[in-house]
């Protein structure tokens, strides 16, 4: 940020900024999950049980002590009781990315044309291929950190924290859903799942010498993606409403909001139906191009040009408009022959509908 800038020496400084996260707008996968899959007996199912306390304790139970995002923090501990290394998860990592298409081109034109950042929960074995495979320098990476190399663990406290998996997965899966600010009287199966992971992380681990690795490690959930935010804006010294935030996750919630809160791009990219609530545009695309359009449009001319262009999103009016680059729109436009990416101004009137449905595209984008 101090280093010399011959485009700022000219006073030509940048009004705007774009900070995006990576699930579900650059990457396809869910790293954290596959590691779990990978090297922990009914993984999905014990990265799906512990994502779903997760939101349970920080959005139902509403505990003080709750912060969206610890299932980085809470998997850890239990990946290096299976085996887990800091070498087979970069190159784990690296074996199952699945970036989405046209994603190089889309960070590159971004890059090239506003200041770019990225914000994620997944360890930064997974960033690091990301950036490798993207040309994103680390540098503009925020990112849950964890060195699994400096931790050793006796064949007893191994032991242990096996048991306590298998009794995660050997839990019914709540299938419960739940309304944003809204109190739910919790089923059964939610009540035996906050128990039993209850003993877990309050009592069982916190008697066990790994317990140093949770309480040490970098773990980024919406609150540090929205202190990221505030950081940025200290750095770049441009503010909420010329920042584009693009995100799609419950952890990117507090981000959109306020960015969506002041004006600026809050970009619904995929998103659940919590990212849907808290952004003022939702886009639901197979392709991430149109991100590009969307955010280049916000960069020359500002949210309500962004507003413009949805309610006159139809391919005659897109061939036709005279766009800073055509090459961009007509690669978007030739990405999606059948049909435009469905992109929506998000308001109180349509918010249960377009949250619902991006929810559903959500899911089923990654299921494929």
């Amino acid at each position: 940020m101090n280093e010399y800038d011959p485009v700022a020496e000219l006073g030509l400084v940048h009004d705007k900024q774009l900070v995006c996260s990576f699930k579900g707008f650059l990457q396809l996968n869910d790293s954290s999950r596959d590691l779990c899959q990978r090297f922990i007996g009914k993984g999905d199912k014990f990265c799906d049980m512990i994502s779903r306390y997760d939101d349970v304790i920080t959005y139902v139970l509403n505990r003080t002590e709750g912060r969206s995002g610890n299932t980085s923090r809470f998997i850890a501990p239990f990946l290096k009781a299976f085996g887990m290394t800091d070498y087979a998860a970069m190159e784990y990592c690296g074996r199952s990315l699945k970036l989405m298409p046209e994603s190089k081109r889309v960070i590159r034109h971004m890059m090239e044309t506003l200041p770019t950042f990225a914000t994620t929960s997944s360890y930064e074995h997974n960033v690091m291929n990301v950036s490798n495979e993207l040309d994103i320098p680390t540098g503009l990476i925020d990112c849950s950190e964890v060195d699994f190399d400096d931790y050793d663990l006796s064949r007893q406290e191994a032991r242990s924290l096996r048991e306590m998996a298998y009794s995660v997965t050997n839990l019914r899966m709540p299938m419960q859903e739940y309304e944003l600010n809204v109190p739910t009287r919790l089923h059964q199966d939610e009540l035996d799942m906050v128990r039993t992971l209850d003993d877990i992380f309050h009592s069982k681990i916190g008697e066990l010498p790994i317990s140093e690795m949770m309480r040490k490690m970098k773990s980024v959930g919406a609150s540090e993606k929205a202190h990221f935010l505030i950081d940025l804006r200290k750095r770049t010294q441009i503010d909420f409403d010329g920042t584009a935030f693009i995100g799609g996750d419950i952890t990117d919630i507090h981000a959109l909001d306020a960015v969506c809160d002041r004006g600026g791009l809050a970009m619904s990219f995929n998103g659940c139906d919590f990212a849907v609530r808290k952004s003022n545009v939702a886009v639901m695309s197979r392709d991430c191009t149109v991100a590009a359009v969307l955010v280049q449009e916000f960069y020359n001319e500002g949210i309500g040009a962004v507003y413009d262009l949805i309610e006159n999103w139809n391919r005659e009016t897109l061939m036709k408009k005279d766009f800073p680059d055509p090459y961009l729109m007509s690669t978007m436009l030739a990405s999606n022959t059948k049909k435009l990416p469905e992109v929506h101004i998000v308001t109180k009137d349509n918010v249960d509908e377009i949250a619902k449905k991006s929810d559903k595209y959500r899911k089923n984008l990654f299921k494929g």
